[in-house]
């Protein structure tokens, strides 16, 4: 029992056991070893192999089976430096980081994949979530300049939804400490908040957010441009208030870089009471109503707007449902400023 004890095979058998059982209970658990832990495990488990394959050579005077002994010897060594090697340069980089007052795991790849970032839940030293909470995205290589989106995760890996903000977390973390409610405001409530993005280069982003609601099921929206491929975000609405009111469940589109609408579908009456469709020319710096003309059809006393204004050749086009007798007739209007008139 003491020559057991003092046998450095007899503790890496125990280590390798204790290993596998907890794997096994994390996985249960949805959670795993950091990549570091992993690996320095196979190694151990390797080395434990190569400590048996001595003891057999010790304990065995034949000499085939010595001669076998020393051949698989050499090749459990090779492979503990092909471990090693291919560890080094091919495994996962974990790295504990803090986000808005929340530590996550960040998992880089040192070679596979080397333009995507993985983001878990940080549980100690040891372990961390297995359920992916954010990914970002690059184009050629991490680094700010070819950054491209991010997706958030839920509880249950599916995802939330996609932004292409660099720094979401300490976007919210500045808005909740000027609002004085710091730690308020989820990652799952600021993304249900924005209700258009758009990207139009390396660099230039818009996006309107929802950053209030108001009376009648109405919505107080911005809209934000960031110049630095989404490092930060400014509110560049140039109108006294600062801010636009809207319908709730408005519809927001871009068509490029300087033409975008504000518009809820459905049905538009001539009196306007239900009419928000709005039009910007300057990147939405300001917005002006769409004026609609249908030719045609005498005063017509609603209409239907079916889907967003879009870009057919060099002409932006609007799809809408005119009352024809007691059924609904397709028209297309045509734009030639922009989006400011719409006709047929």
């Amino acid at each position: 029992m003491k020559n057991l004890l003092k046998s450095p095979l007899f503790y890496g058998v125990i280590y390798v056991i204790l290993y596998f059982i907890g794997y096994l209970v994390l996985a249960h658990y949805n959670y795993t070893y950091f990549g570091i832990i992993k690996l320095v495990s196979i190694i151990i488990i390797l080395i434990t192999i190569v400590l048996a394959i001595i003891s057999i050579y010790k304990t065995k005077k034949e000499k085939k089976i010595k001669l076998f002994s020393s051949y698989i010897f050499i090749e459990v060594v090779t492979v503990i430096l092909l471990f090693l090697i291919l560890g080094y340069f091919l495994g996962d980089r974990d790295s504990v980081v803090t986000l808005y007052n929340k530590r996550l795991v960040e998992s880089k790849s040192r070679f596979l994949a080397s333009d995507t970032v993985f983001y878990y839940d940080y549980i100690n030293p040891f372990v961390r979530g297995n359920t992916l909470r954010k990914k970002m995205y690059y184009d050629k290589k991490i680094s700010k300049e070819d950054y491209l989106r991010t997706e958030f995760f839920d509880d249950n890996g599916n995802v939330i939804k996609d932004t292409y903000s660099q720094n979401i977390e300490e976007e919210i973390e500045v808005m909740d400490v000027k609002n004085g409610s710091y730690g308020s405001t989820t990652i799952e409530s600021f993304l249900s908040s924005i209700l258009d993005e758009s990207r139009f280069n390396k660099t230039d982003i818009i996006r309107v957010r929802v950053i209030d609601t108001a009376l009648a099921g109405k919505d107080i929206i911005i809209v934000e441009k960031s110049t630095d491929n989404g490092l930060s975000f400014k509110n560049i609405l140039k109108n006294e208030d600062k801010y636009l009111i809207v319908n709730r469940d408005t519809d927001v589109t871009f068509v490029d870089e300087e033409i975008g609408f504000i518009f809820d579908l459905g049905l538009l009456g001539k009196d306007d009471r239900y009419k928000k469709f709005l039009v910007t020319t300057d990147g939405g710096e300001s917005f002006r109503d769409v004026s609609i003309t249908i030719n045609g059809y005498g005063s017509l006393d609603y209409y239907y707007i079916n889907n967003t204004p879009r870009l057919k050749g060099d002409k932006l086009v609007l799809d809408v449902s005119v009352p024809d007798g007691n059924d609904l007739k397709d028209i297309e209007l045509v734009s030639n400023d922009d989006g400011l008139t719409f006709s047929n």
